[in-house]
């Protein structure tokens, strides 16, 4: 074979395929980017978004997305029912520490010391502390009693002193507790009480010998509770009676809780 027939064939090997230049050219050739060259491999190749890889996978992509929707359900819920349960516990606890205290189940008429007395207390009293007020005197008026008008009584007791009743507060007949000396101020009582930390309070009427009336005593229970409430009186109080005349409240007053027994004074 001499020369000419093997630089023939060398060349005939070298040179490439017309149709695989054709192809080449036809098919990717005139595209100038990748993402052309993508969109016509999807055409020629005919892939949709309806084939089955595509379908298979927008499905796992939903159900992912739906799984992942009830996650976010599922604790808002639990978040829900935790403030629920937290504000139930609050309210619970709340209810509880009120029934610490004694409910003697009647709700307190109290009249304020201005809206019945003429008598002026600013600058003529010794302010109380209610940190220190942990005793409680009980005593009576040694006086007519009165079913109606009392605020008229305490009035005409009132203007036979110099000064206002010795009083904290006076339970009446009418079912009113009236404001004396209050919360605010020391009583007067004549002896040697320690008036500093004390409450002293007077049923209106004579009772040496019959009780108080009963919406009195449940008045009086009523103004012990609603001096806890409103922290004037110590938890830890004693109860006394004064060594008055006042038999019979000292027989109604020493089945109360915290009674303390019958205080003497000079």
């Amino acid at each position: 074979m001499d020369s000419s027939h093997i630089a023939v064939r060398m060349a005939t090997r070298r040179s490439p395929s017309p149709d695989a230049d054709s192809v080449s050219k036809t098919s990717y050739g005139s595209f100038s980017s990748v993402e052309d060259i993508n969109g016509q491999v999807h055409e020629e190749c005919n892939v949709s978004e309806t084939t089955p890889l595509l379908r298979t996978t927008m499905s796992t992509s939903t159900s992912s997305s739906s799984s992942l929707t009830k996650d976010c359900l599922n604790w808002r819920s639990v978040g829900l029912l935790l403030m629920c349960a937290s504000s139930l516990v609050l309210a619970v606890y709340l209810l509880w520490r009120q029934t610490q205290e004694p409910d003697f189940g009647y709700r307190l008429s109290l009249i304020e010391h201005d809206i019945w007395s003429d008598m002026d207390l600013q600058g003529r009293g010794t302010q109380l502390d209610p940190q220190r007020v942990a005793t409680v005197f009980f005593t009576h008026t040694a006086s007519e009693g009165c079913l109606e008008d009392c605020s008229e009584l305490l009035l005409r007791l009132q203007r036979s002193r110099v000064e206002e009743l010795p009083y904290n507060f006076l339970i009446a007949g009418d079912c009113q507790t009236f404001e004396a000396r209050g919360w605010g101020y020391e009583s007067s009582y004549p002896g040697d009480l320690q008036q500093n930390n004390s409450l002293v309070m007077a049923f209106v009427g004579n009772f040496s010998q019959r009780p108080p009336s009963n919406c009195q005593l449940r008045s009086a229970q009523a103004l012990i509770l609603e001096s806890l409430k409103r922290h004037r009186l110590q938890t830890d109080y004693q109860l006394y009676v004064l060594d008055t005349d006042a038999e019979a409240v000292q027989r109604e007053l020493e089945h109360w809780p915290r009674y303390a027994g019958r205080r003497r004074t000079k």
